[in-house]
């Protein structure tokens, strides 16, 4: 049987995975010309994986053992949560999330637009600024436990500093199951169980998977847009 932490992580393509795009607002597509045109990237360093982590905040109530119970299952979480931070930032060492969202997003940037990709901004006639602001382990919740990251994408005149079009990215991806425990096992100590489990090895491929699905919500919504202004001008 293989362990649950195993199976979780490896179902990423299938379940449990969210990802939603904060409206790009008003963008100027419509105005430019790409094709042949060049498009380099610029990308800022991220900060270092994260663990975002609750308090031990425990409603007493009339049963004393319950909340005694209560609180060790969530010691054990955050406990097993910060271990598994240091797992997670082994896997961040060897993955370079920055580097591999960078490339897969000018990749696909760059075909749909219809330009040439240079190696550097200078000289460039658009420029691709990839922001990835934060990703890590969101442990807050006492029912699961997720990896989470925060991007952002701008597509830039070089010769003018104009925006020409940006999106705001959100990826979480579910790392263990939904469990809604009882007053004698509380859901805590299923989530602490099952984050233990979780190999760095597991940590690379979860953070493989999000970076392509943080690459795909990116493009796809540039896709889109794209679409609606070329169908406007046929």
């Amino acid at each position: 049987m293989r362990r649950q932490g195993v199976t979780v992580v490896r179902r990423i393509a299938i379940i449990a995975l969210v990802l939603t795009a904060a409206g790009c607002g008003k963008h100027y597509l419509n105005q430019y010309d790409f094709s042949q045109k060049t498009l380099a990237l610029v990308f800022i360093d991220p900060p270092q994986p994260e663990l975002l982590h609750g308090w031990y905040n425990v409603d007493v109530g009339s049963n004393a053992i319950t909340a005694v119970v209560g609180a060790g299952a969530k010691v054990a979480k955050e406990m097993e949560a910060r271990r598994a931070s240091a797992r997670l930032d082994s896997a961040a060492r060897d993955v370079d999330v920055t580097t591999k969202l960078a490339q897969r997003t000018l990749e696909r940037v760059s075909r749909y637009l219809g330009t040439r990709i240079v190696s550097t901004p200078n000289g460039a006639d658009y420029v691709l600024e990839l922001n990835m602001r934060s990703f890590g382990i969101d442990a807050r919740s006492n029912r699961t436990t997720s990896l989470y990251a925060r991007a952002e994408a701008v597509v830039i005149d070089r010769r003018t500093g104009r925006e020409i079009w940006s999106e705001d990215v959100r990826g979480s991806d579910r790392l263990t199951p939904y469990v809604i425990g009882t007053a004698a096992v509380p859901s805590a100590i299923f989530t602490a169980a099952t984050l233990h489990q979780v190999t760095v090895a597991e940590f690379r491929e979860a953070l493989d998977q999000l970076i392509t699905f943080t690459s795909d919500i990116i493009t796809n919504e540039l896709r889109e847009d794209l679409r609606d202004v070329r169908d406007k001008g046929n």
